[in-house]
């Protein structure tokens, strides 16, 4: 990992849509802060949330609870918090990356460090409260796997790991039912390495990620693995196109991808792109005032308008909720360090077009919030995704985004 990404993330412990991307008139967001964490309920989210038919949240916590490891954490809709996992080792430690969940109520997730080798583990947490380690890293089959995960009809997961694999570069992996864990790809650095975004999927079964450095120019790709096993790379960040993208990807309905970079741009403070065929497109560059260094995916409303989060940036620099329509960045909310702060987490959307997010600090106790965004002009109905390929066996989700894989953007159906 470089030194200016470890120190971007110091401090933590650690549509089917038609983008047509006309403007549309800004609208004066309000922000409601629903949680402040203390540390013992829970501490620095830094994975998206996920929702539930009822609208309950659900979410992990990276060095909270009793034994400063990390949680998982469920959050009602009449504002009970309540610390469904404490962390603690051997299970795993510091969970980065949101949930995925199945039709069951059942949750996957992963841990950045703790295990049997202390490098990362996968996890499963059964809505009757039942937690079981899938998987430990160990470096050589991968180690800190920072995202979430997907999965395919079979019940196989994927995933990616910042580290280890045969270059210590990081991987891909497979990981099936039966506990059987497969490196499929091991980055080298000429293909690409330290992947910190997650995975998604088209409808053929491919996977479709991002490096965070690496490639042609080492800083940073996209990259694609067919369901048969062939891996190319899409594209090399240069800088003046983006670099170091560390988020997932979005994709609509003819295959374009649209994704952030933490760094460069025309201000070197991030940017969002487009990727149609193997050609970046920067739709947009932040210049600190419209915030900076956006750390997460995006989602995208039934107009088009894509929707997300930075790190830093707008007036106290502590981050912003913005939106991107036309080319035109429009900030919906500046995080002030009282209503949170340095917000790393994609936004998840509800029916009703309100947005939920959470910030890694900020809040009365300076340990991070959970927050609601309402009149954000967001459209609905929200996309619906098209059949994919890479769905878990008897799951109905609604995912609040468009055609993405990545889970912990869905509710569980009623």
């Amino acid at each position: 990992m470089s030194h200016t990404l470890k120190k971007l993330i110091a401090g933590s412990a650690l549509s089917s849509l038609c983008l047509s991307l006309v403007h549309v008139p800004a609208h004066a967001a309000t922000l409601n802060t629903l949680v402040n964490f203390n540390g013992t309920n829970g501490a620095n989210p830094l994975g998206t949330l996920i929702r539930d038919a009822s609208g309950t949240l659900y979410g992990t916590g990276s060095d909270s609870g009793p034994t400063n490891l990390g949680t998982v954490f469920s959050l009602t809709s009449n504002g009970t918090l309540t610390t469904l996992v404490s962390f603690g080792g051997a299970n795993g430690v510091y969970p980065f990356g949101g949930l995925l969940a199945d039709g069951s109520g059942t949750f996957y997730g992963t841990t950045r460090y703790g295990g049997a080798s202390n490098q990362g583990t996968v996890f499963r947490l059964t809505s009757s409260g039942v937690f079981t380690t899938l998987a430990s890293f160990n470096g050589g089959n991968g180690g800190v796997p920072i995202p979430g995960l997907v999965a395919d009809a079979a019940g196989t997961l994927y995933g990616t790991t910042l580290e280890g694999g045969a270059n210590n570069l990081g991987t891909v992996f497979s990981l099936t039912s039966t506990g059987t864990l497969t490196t499929l790809v091991s980055f080298g650095g000429t293909n690409g390495a330290s992947p910190f975004g997650g995975l998604i999927a088209d409808a053929s079964g491919a996977l479709y990620g991002t490096t965070s450095a690496g490639g042609s120019n080492d800083k940073g790709t996209v990259f694609k693995l067919t369901g048969s096993g062939t891996f190319s790379t899409l594209a090399s960040f240069d800088g003046a196109n983006g670099q170091t993208p560390v988020a997932s990807l979005i994709m609509d309905e003819s295959g374009t991808m649209y994704g952030t970079t933490l760094l460069g741009g025309a201000g070197n403070k991030g940017t969002v792109f487009s990727l149609s065929g193997e050609t970046i497109t920067t739709l947009a560059s932040f210049n600190g005032s419209n915030g900076a260094n956006p750390f997460a995916s995006l989602i995208a409303d039934a107009a088009g308008t894509l929707y997300g989060t930075t790190t830093a940036g707008g007036g106290s620099n502590k981050g912003t909720v913005f939106s991107l329509s036309g080319g035109t960045i429009t900030t919906l909310a500046t995080f002030d360090g009282s209503n949170g702060a340095n917000s790393y987490a994609g936004l998840l959307a509800d029916p009703s077009g309100t947005l939920y997010g959470s910030t890694q600090n900020g809040g009365t106790g300076n340990r991070g919030t959970v927050f609601s965004l309402t009149e954000t002009g967001f459209a609905v109905p929200v996309p619906e995704p098209a059949s994919w390929a890479l769905l878990l066996s008897g799951i109905g989700f609604i995912c609040f985004a468009p055609r993405v894989a990545l889970r912990r953007r869905c509710a569980l159906p009623a």
